[in-house]
């Protein structure tokens, strides 16, 4: 069955499942649909499926009735069984999965949604996505899936998580017996991943940054991410000019980060996960866009401040090389005029560091 997304049946099921078994920002923008299916379905049981190391970030939230972890052990049979036990109607891929689509299937589940040309065929409905897609927010291609049960996707998405809290104790005892940080909130959270199109950042972007922070504002920086990206860390470390660096990537869990940079004066991402964190825990975040020709996301939080490169790529230029000039693109001047209204800085606090950092070098 196809269904436009002009005209779609309305369904009111009694249990319903929000599949998002994919990635981190991922798991995390689907945090965004919750609060308005909850609304659409206010009678209905409402579940999340995420991977088992993202449902620390949904402890308890309020617009769920229980959470389905997965992961690359977990088989279709031992799904269904859970799906069985909650007698599941109806489950959405946000992301599809054969895996979570066969458990459906075993468990009986009547009602299976997914984009169309993204499944095996074992779903009931279909969603058509509009030939405008490439250019919207992932937040509204999630809306579009659950058009189907009522939910209309509001003007402005909002990323709303519950993370367990027992993660912001263990973190903070952790870095302040090793690091000297204790539970302070004076210091910077950077991520220097590759975006989702793989482009990164260059390590002198965040050298130099890191080098504005020690002169102007005196704070430590703490690095979250994938630790395999270990020569940008490295060049990066090599070059930030005595700032205070603590590694924690790769030693961290997903709640962990959470209070990580909740706790932060500001972060500073070129990968959307953390950048979606940010906008969660209520964070300043400074969003790098290495190049937006075809990437739909933004951040959505009212504490962001996106800064693009503004490079373009030229007629005939190979796409390594475009990728090498615009990921160096970044003007210090941009990222310090958003870092200085992140932490609130005046032209005096700026004025008169500059005027010590001077003499220091006298």
């Amino acid at each position: 069955m196809v269904a436009s997304t002009e005209a779609l049946p309305e369904i009111k099921p009694k249990t319903l499942v929000i599949a998002r078994p994919d990635d981190f920002a991922s798991a995390v923008l689907a945090s965004a649909v919750l609060a308005p299916t909850r609304e659409a379905l206010p009678q209905t049981r409402i579940f999340l499926l995420i991977r088992a190391k993202y449902a620390p970030l949904y402890v308890d939230h309020p617009a769920l009735d229980g959470i389905f972890t997965i992961s690359d052990d977990s088989t279709p049979e031992e799904l269904a069984a859970r799906f069985k036990k909650q007698k599941i109607e109806a489950i959405v891929h946000l992301a599809f999965s054969q895996k979570v689509a066969a458990a459906a299937k075993l468990a009986g589940v009547p009602i299976s949604i997914a984009e169309k040309g993204e499944h095996d065929g074992s779903v009931s409905m279909e969603i058509l996505r509009p030939k405008s897609d490439i250019s919207r927010h992932p937040a509204f291609k999630n809306f579009d899936l659950l058009r189907p049960f009522g939910v209309s996707a509001p003007e402005h998405p909002e990323i709303s998580l519950s993370v367990y809290r027992d993660a912001h104790r263990e973190i903070f005892g952790e870095i302040g017996k090793q690091y000297g940080l204790a539970n302070q909130s004076d210091y910077a959270v950077f991520c220097l991943d590759s975006n989702r199109q793989g482009h990164p950042i260059a390590a002198s972007v965040f050298s130099k940054t890191a080098e504005w922070l020690t002169r102007f504002a005196g704070m430590p920086i703490i690095v979250l991410g994938n630790p395999s990206h270990s020569e940008n860390f490295l060049r990066f470390s090599r070059n930030s000019h005595g700032a205070h660096i603590i590694d924690l990537r790769g030693k961290t869990s997903s709640a962990e980060d959470a209070w990580l940079i909740h706790n932060a004066r500001v972060c500073l991402s070129g990968e959307n996960a953390y950048a979606y964190l940010a906008v969660a825990m209520n964070c300043p975040l400074i969003a790098l866009f290495v190049d937006f020709s075809d990437e739909g996301w933004f951040p959505l939080g009212h504490l962001s401040t996106n800064i693009f490169t503004g490079a373009h790529r030229f007629p005939c230029e190979p796409e390594w090389l475009y990728n090498y000039r615009a990921s160096r693109a970044f003007r210090i001047e941009k990222i310090a005029s958003a870092l200085r209204f992140s932490l609130a800085l005046s032209d005096e606090e700026i004025n008169g560091k500059h005027e010590i950092v001077k003499g220091n070098r006298n």
